[in-house]
């Protein structure tokens, strides 16, 4: 029979690497983000500039 101690650090082993998988998906969410708010800002800083001169 495998000791508690032994189990214990199996399942902490198992965990650090679902937290390693979780932080790479997170950086790479983050990163889409940003492209998208980047996008965004390009776009409604467009229309904005093609409103403004109709607006005079």
């Amino acid at each position: 029979m495998a000791s508690v101690m032994g189990l214990l650090e199996e399942r902490e082993a198992v965990v650090r690497v679902r937290v390693e998988e979780l932080q790479v998906e997170t950086d790479r969410i983050l990163v889409e983000l940003a492209a998208a708010e980047a996008r965004d800002f390009r776009k409604t800083r467009s229309a904005a500039s093609s409103i403004a001169p109709a607006c005079m």
